[in-house]
């Protein structure tokens, strides 16, 4: 069944395109950071651009039934289609942190023309930057990141989100995807290095892995 749900979702993302012909926006495909103009020296911590899963990621938010008055941010949000959807779940801010700049002017256009009320679209930012400096200042509650980064940048900018939690003395959750086609990654080996980090819920659903914590505030 996954692997049925695999190619189903391959096929939508590369020809299909359902998701951004019902939304009017342009999320589908794979970009290669490398055909941008970030800095060469940062492309080994972050590689590439692909979409999450539209439908696994709407229903995942459902299940999860996050309070709708929660900071959402994208860590890596590409051209920005987990924004939209989390914006239309309802958070109360939204926020995606993208260091590539074409692919932030995307975004942008993407969040100004998809069909969402004016309500919803305008609790959405792109913010073009460094994930790890914005982590280090943000006051956001729930952070998705889809296999954005290398191994080493992950466990900086978990550290990052650790402290922060602490900081602020209330929880965070971090909600963490890949695609269930791609060889497993060690993302979900590094929260086990820190008991900070609480798996409080995993599932597979369209060919989509999800695994999510909850990151309590150190006394």
């Amino acid at each position: 069944m996954n692997t049925l749900s695999v190619c189903v979702w391959t096929l939508d993302d590369q020809h299909l395109r359902s998701f951004d012909r019902r939304y009017g926006v342009r999320t589908s495909g794979y970009v290669s950071l490398a055909s941008t103009s970030v800095d060469r020296a940062k492309l080994r911590h972050a590689t590439s651009y692909g979409p999450v899963n539209a439908w696994a990621f709407r229903r995942l938010l459902r299940n999860l039934s996050l309070p709708r008055t929660l900071h959402f941010a994208d860590l890596g949000c590409g051209l920005g289609r987990a924004c939209i959807l989390a914006a239309e779940y309802g958070f109360e801010k939204v926020t995606g942190v993208e260091l590539a700049p074409e692919l932030c002017v995307v975004a942008r256009e993407n969040m100004s023309c998809c069909r969402l009320p004016e309500s919803y679209r305008s609790r959405i930012k792109i913010v073009e930057g460094d994930v790890l400096d914005y982590c280090a200042a943000t006051d956001d509650d729930v952070f998705f990141v889809y296999r954005a980064f290398s191994v080493e940048f992950f466990r900086r900018v978990l550290t990052k989100l650790a402290e922060g939690a602490t900081r602020r003395r209330r929880p965070l959750t971090i909600i963490y995807t890949e695609r269930l086609s791609w060889p497993p990654s060690d993302g979900v080996k590094v929260f086990s290095e820190d008991q900070t980090f609480r798996k409080v819920d995993e599932r597979s659903m369209f060919g989509q892995a999800f695994h999510v914590y909850e990151c309590s505030a150190k006394s």
